[in-house]
């Protein structure tokens, strides 16, 4: 009884955990691939989410232009010969507000921004990185399956004539030496087709490794390079009319771009705070105080200070101050403040004229960067137009071919043809369909990136 409990339990847990030791990913298209991709990378969507978080961050980062508030409580005991013990008590309050430092916060507040967008630009374009390699893994597995499918379709077709061949051998219908050449022949086609098998396997654990995948995770692919050639994208006939309008999409999408403008922003925010080195810094403190030897505490005083910074001057920082003091409602002390000290500072103008030029470069790069995209949209339409017009020459090429095939089959049977030549030729159109298949896979690729660089459907 005992056993066959066990037995049925053992048996419940394999077929609950059948469907995901079994379960295979489809992929329909490259789309999918990149989903996958995308979805299982916890490492690049972290980076991301943090990236994003800081740039939340930077926004809310506005402490430097919100008063400053200061509170102390103080409780003294003292003896005097002459006075006797005594306590003090003393509570002081205050707030201090920067009215004007040059606009220096705000520009260090802009750059922070621009830093913090400049890294979230720079996660995107991993991310960019990241999907041109899955497009790459997943093209290269999908022309592997294809070069396997050929070659085990000919192999196949090359066991039937080496089946017969063997007969008519052993019938004296041909000589043995025929018979060895066709053997020699299927062995070529064979080697081939298993270099094959081994290739695609090793492109579907690359693919595996690219979308977070168990290495030995099982991959259908529902897409045929054939049917990548009857795509909209490639039947499309002209985007060399489109160039114009492809260039504009990508420049306004462009990370590379976007990123070499943000440098172009923060280098001139970092000249401009430069630049306003020289101008000084305004604040003023508001304080109320009480004193007394026992609570509650009944001698108010009143202070305000105003004080003039240069601390940011390369040569002479230095601090003036104006602080009036009032109690029983009356004036009762004024006290003027100044402090410096001297720095020898022989690099500023260099660093200033670095700073200028540095802005300069900034701008000049970011011109580079969109000649760049604009020169690649143009060669990527060129090269997507030449590779679709290889592609349908290939094909072409490679049903004639096949035509060729069926008709020397019949020939075969006939007796008119060799066995050894039929051999041959299926292995020139096995070789064909796969030259059609790398043609397809050229061009559809480029597509793809051509829409990741403008980011719209092509």
């Amino acid at each position: 009884m005992r056993r066959k409990l066990l037995l049925a339990a053992c048996s419940f847990v394999f077929l609950q955990s059948a469907p995901a030791l079994f379960a295979q990913i489809v992929l329909r298209s490259a789309d999918d691939a990149l989903q996958i991709a995308l979805s299982n990378d916890r490492e690049l969507r972290i980076r991301r989410q943090y990236a994003q978080e800081e740039v939340r961050l930077s926004k809310k980062s506005l402490t430097p232009f919100f008063p400053e508030f200061d509170f102390a409580i103080s409780d003294s005991a003292f003896a005097s010969a002459r006075d006797g013990d005594y306590k003090r008590k003393s509570i002081e309050a205050g707030v201090t507000q920067k009215v004007f430092n040059g606009g220096k916060s705000l520009l260090e507040y802009k750059m922070q921004r621009e830093k913090s967008f400049y890294d979230l630009l720079q996660v995107q374009k991993e991310e960019e990185a990241q999907k041109n390699k899955v497009l790459q893994g997943y093209y290269s597995a999908l022309l592997a399956k294809m070069e396997s499918d050929v070659f085990c379709a000919a192999l196949d077709n090359a066991k039937e004539v080496l089946f017969i061949a063997e007969l008519e051998e052993e019938s004296g219908m041909i000589s043995k030496t025929e018979l060895l050449e066709s053997k020699v022949r299927y062995g070529q086609i064979k080697a081939q087709a298993k270099s094959a098998r081994d290739k695609f396997l090793d492109s579907c654990r690359l693919l595996n490794e690219l979308l977070s995948l168990d290495a030995n995770q099982s991959l259908v692919f529902g897409q045929d390079a054939s049917e990548l050639l009857f795509d909209d994208a490639l039947k499309e006939r002209n985007l060399n009319g489109r160039i114009m309008a492809l260039s504009q999409k990508a420049v306004e999408s462009s990370v590379d771009l976007k990123k070499a403008r943000a440098q172009t922003e923060w280098e001139k925010k970092r000249r401009a705070l430069q630049t306003r080195a020289f101008l000084p810094s305004v604040s003023v403190r508001a304080g109320f105080s009480f004193d007394g030897r026992s609570y509650p505490l009944t001698q108010p005083s009143y202070s305000f200070k105003v004080t003039l910074g240069f601390d940011n001057n390369p040569w002479i920082p230095a601090s003036v101050s104006r602080a009036a003091g009032s109690q029983d409602g009356r004036l009762n002390s004024i006290t003027d403040g100044f402090s410096a000290k001297g720095i020898v500072n022989t690099s500023w103008t260099s660093q200033m004229r670095l700073l200028k030029i540095g802005v300069e470069k900034s701008r000049l790069d970011a011109e580079k960067v969109q000649r760049e995209i604009e020169g690649k949209v143009f060669r990527l339409v060129q090269g997507v137009e030449s590779a679709r017009e290889n592609a349908l020459l290939l094909l072409e090429t490679a049903k004639l071919k096949e035509q060729k095939l069926g008709l020397m089959k019949i020939q075969l049977e006939q007796g008119s043809v060799t066995k050894t030549d039929y051999l041959e030729n299926l292995s020139d159109c096995a070789a064909q369909k796969i030259k059609c298949a790398k043609g397809m896979v050229e061009a559809a690729l480029l597509i793809k990136e051509l829409e990741a660089l403008s980011c719209c459907k092509i």
